[in-house]
């Protein structure tokens, strides 16, 4: 029901929206302070060594990229393949690589704008290859509903991550590309992999990892990077093809080396209103800890 009453607003030009942004994220940020604190205290842990100026212009391009990520992500319901392919490119030499040699494929996002558009332009280039995300679901239901519908507009097989086991049963048998938001914050750190990110002690997911591990499946990390505004390039980089012998941590290691390099080169186009740093490490999870200079 909500995504039929938010169809209209979607068949608006992308041009007009984007000033519907601009006045939404002046009111994030000036009027009703969204998740202030929370910009504010992720940025300045990640980049100690930058000024009070330097840290403000980040959060101010943030919300303006954040407003951007709503409407381009509604933008979804009427779009079609052939106007989101000239929003997004997609280098995808190593993805389909691994597909024709019979491969699954196993990709690692990170809450990069725009992660939707990204995983939906997958979905229209790889024709003949079941693309599978893997999605948190939203505590309000109604959220929920409309993200998974906005997910599935362009074709995208949804599993949620709580039912994972069962759901991706139907895709066992099939070569399949499975995504992947792979820095979510765990629900229970004392079975995460614990490991240095953007200079804090960060908890990861460790079923992820483990899962991919179990099928032997070759990792790639999608990198998203802006170049313009409505405009992105999607470049899909080797994470661990297990041609090499596997070492405990060995993914997650490599995946946030380079998720933080990409946040790094592009600081305003990650979400830091997620609050991703709500645990803290204790000296018990030290057998779970990923050295990230030498495994």
């Amino acid at each position: 029901m909500i995504g039929f009453l938010l169809f209209p607003i979607s068949l608006i030009p992308l041009r007009i929206l984007y000033f519907i942004s601009d006045f939404l994220a002046f009111f994030l940020y000036y009027i009703f302070k969204y998740r202030r604190r929370v910009v504010a205290e992720n940025i300045y842990k990640s980049f100690l060594t930058l000024s009070d100026n330097e840290r403000i212009i980040i959060e101010k391009k943030f919300y303006r990229h954040f407003c951007d990520n709503l409407i381009e992500t509604l933008k979804l319901l009427s779009m079609s393949q052939k106007k989101l392919a000239s929003h997004m490119s997609l280098d995808c030499f190593h993805l389909e690589k691994l597909l024709a040699e019979n491969q699954k494929v196993h990709i690692y996002l990170g809450h990069q704008f725009n992660w939707e558009w990204a995983v939906a332009h997958i979905e229209s280039v790889m024709k003949k290859t079941d693309v599978v995300v893997v999605c948190k679901p939203f505590r309000v239901s109604l959220r929920n509903n409309l993200m998974v519908q906005l997910r599935s507009c362009l074709g995208l097989q949804i599993v949620s991550l709580k039912k994972r086991k069962k759901e991706m049963d139907h895709f066992s048998s099939k070569q399949r590309v499975l995504v992947l938001v792979a820095d979510q914050n765990p629900k229970n750190e004392q079975k995460s992999y614990w490991t240095s990110f953007l200079s804090q002690r960060t908890a990861f997911l460790k079923s992820i990892e483990i899962n991919t591990a179990i099928d032997k499946t070759p990792s790639l990390f999608g990198n998203i990077i802006p170049e313009k505004r409505g405009y992105y390039k999607f470049t899909l980089e080797p994470i661990f093809d297990f041609s090499q012998p596997y070492q405990r941590g060995i993914i997650t290691k490599i995946f946030v080396e380079k998720l933080e390099k990409a946040i790094v080169s592009n600081p305003y186009n990650y979400r830091w209103s997620h609050k991703r740093w709500e645990h803290t490490y204790k000296n018990e999870y030290h057998k779970r800890w990923i050295n990230r200079t030498l495994l």
